[in-house]
């Protein structure tokens, strides 16, 4: 007969020695803060699977709680993901260059000729594959001085003196010619015709009495003069925009009689339609420069929502 083992068999269950000092089955108190830890890990991790697909699928958005964000981590890359900016010149050639170079395909430009300005969308991307809109060229022409102050003056009372000496600084700038209902008169001749004007005034009365009635007209007639000729008309050539061709603007000269001293008014004819002109000089300057690289559209650009 064989021995029998005395050695006990655990029975299932039992409580086993660790070398931590712990038996199976015996309870084990877990810090609060580490199963906290545990969740908002686990629900970051899921957050940021979340993010990922959403970004490389085509769904485009996803649903995540309230108080997590999305955190963008280009400042850490090497390089950016994609261009976005704003350039901006008050000259067409910088915009065309900067334009035509960093152009992606569906790119266009958008002439706002009310307004002498263009905007180059870079970005514009195409039906199939819009882009966002963020990258972009702008063009806005500055007033020269000499059309900046012609502006200042249009259609505003200015006494003898002020108008004299407006004439006198920017015709030197400003190509200036004077003219009567007799012909061009010259400069000087014109600017003492202004500072010279006397005011005629005559008064009269007419009375006519009869049995039953009486009729009396009073008649008021004011004569601005000079020993000089008085310009009527005066021409004003300059440059309006740095990169457009030199316009003349004719100027129509007023004498307002009102008051003790006279007043002169310069009122530039037809300038609607001068800007308009540039406006079509501008949009043609913009396709020249841009040579067929993109579209060229007359009008402006807006992203939605």
């Amino acid at each position: 007969m064989t021995a029998e083992n005395t050695t006990a068999t655990p029975e299932l269950g039992a409580d086993l020695p660790l070398e931590s000092g712990l038996t199976f089955g015996t309870p084990v108190s877990v810090p609060d803060q580490f199963i906290e830890a545990m969740r908002e890990g686990l629900t970051a991790t899921a957050v940021h699977n979340n993010v990922k697909e959403a970004v490389l699928t085509s769904w485009g958005a996803t649903a995540l709680h309230e108080d997590y964000k999305v955190h963008d981590l280009e400042h850490l890359l090497p390089c950016r993901r994609r261009a976005r900016g704003t350039m901006s010149t008050a000259y067409v050639g910088p915009f065309a260059q900067y334009a035509t170079a960093y152009a992606d395909p569906g790119a266009a430009v958008f002439v706002d000729a009310e307004h002498m300005a263009a905007t180059a969308v870079l970005d514009l991307g195409t039906k199939e594959t819009p882009g966002h809109t963020d990258h972009r060229a702008k063009l806005q022409l500055t007033k020269t001085a000499p059309y900046a102050m012609l502006l200042t003056i249009n259609g505003r009372a200015q006494s003898q003196q002020a108008l004299a000496e407006f004439l006198e600084d920017w015709g030197s700038v400003a190509a200036l010619n004077f003219f009567t209902p007799d012909g061009e008169i010259p400069m000087g001749k014109a600017l003492a015709a202004i500072r010279r004007i006397t005011i005629e005034s005559l008064r009269k009365v007419e009375s006519e009495e009869q049995q039953l009635s009486a009729n009396r007209t009073a008649f008021e007639s004011v004569k601005a003069s000079s020993q000089e000729p008085i310009p009527t008309t005066i021409y004003y050539t300059c440059k309006p925009y740095a990169d457009l061709e030199a316009r003349t603007f004719v100027l129509r000269l007023s004498i307002l009689t009102g008051e003790k001293a006279p007043s002169l008014v310069l009122r530039i004819q037809n300038l609607e339609a001068h800007v308009e002109a540039m406006g079509a000089e501008l949009a043609e300057l913009v396709r020249k420069a841009i040579s067929g690289a993109m579209p060229v559209l007359l009008g402006s650009y807006s992203k939605g929502g």
